[in-house]
């Protein structure tokens, strides 16, 4: 296998052209000054009302100053993404990515995929092999992000991991959390290729209803679908959106316990699960 000091090389060449292609310069951030932007733009991308923040500036300055990730995109000399995260267990191996966040303008614009790319040579220039990060599995961009672009691996389904939360994109609808383990030293990408016989367990109705059907003795993969835009839905039905949490999580919870693997996250919106023999 690649070490990872060698493997650290071509992980900081891809990150720079990444960053490049998405017309950003990443930096790691030390100064107050700087971090009380980083505070202010994740607190607007998760509409907080001033002057409530996820990290308070002081945090951050300590988080930085202690060699945990806390770095900057900036398109010119305005801000426009920002991600933290801080060393975790196994030390020395993993670097648990806490939040990132880009401005609404900026989104899909490639500045998510700098910044992961760029945490990604970050961690291997320390030696490091493994970022870990929690995500909302009913958001199925971020989905098709982190599991199909990346080549993350799922390692757990949370149920209501953070508790109730109350900023704007959350408020009311539960934390469920997937857990995500990127291995540094794969290549950027899918692992698998899924198999066009898998059993569908669960996909929207007609209705938008959440529609699960019972996984066949002797299925090795199946697939379980989600909404397109869970957000939009989460404003126009939010008993429909809490449906669809309860949903997902009954099909998801059980299998991901008893030992199948989310192996992809489809463009149709349908996460893949494998169960090796």
């Amino acid at each position: 296998m690649t070490s990872v000091r060698q493997d650290a090389r071509t992980a900081t060449d891809l990150a720079s052209a990444e960053a490049e292609r998405a017309g950003v310069r990443i930096v790691e951030l030390a100064h107050p000054q700087e971090l009380a932007a980083v505070a202010a733009l994740l607190a607007g991308v998760w509409r907080l009302p001033p002057p409530r923040v996820h990290l308070e500036t002081g945090l951050l300055v300590a988080l930085a100053h202690t060699g945990n990730y806390v770095v900057g995109a900036y398109r010119g000399d305005r801000l426009v993404g920002a991600c933290v995260g801080f060393l975790a267990a196994p030390a020395g191996e993993v670097v648990h990515s806490h939040i990132a966040g880009v401005i609404p303008g900026d989104a899909g614009s490639g500045v998510g995929r700098a910044l992961k790319l760029h945490q990604r040579a970050w961690a291997l220039q320390r030696g490091m092999s493994h970022i870990t990060w929690t995500f909302d599995p009913l958001i199925a961009r971020n989905a098709y992000f982190n599991i199909h672009r990346l080549g993350s691996g799922a390692s757990e389904y949370l149920v209501d991991f953070y508790g109730p939360m109350t900023d704007g994109l959350n408020i009311g609808q539960g934390s469920d959390r997937m857990l995500l383990d990127w291995f540094l030293l794969d290549d950027v990408g899918p692992r698998a290729h899924p198999s066009a016989s898998a059993v569908v367990a669960l996909h929207e109705g007609d209705d938008g209803e959440p529609v699960a059907a019972p996984v066949p003795a002797g299925a090795t993969e199946i697939r379980l679908g989600i909404p397109s835009d869970i957000e939009a839905l989460r404003v126009a039905d939010p008993d429909l959106s809490a449906r669809w949490r309860t949903a997902l999580r009954s099909a998801m919870l059980e299998p991901m316990a008893s030992g199948w693997r989310v192996i992809d996250f489809l463009r149709d919106g349908y996460y893949v699960l494998r169960k090796d023999a």
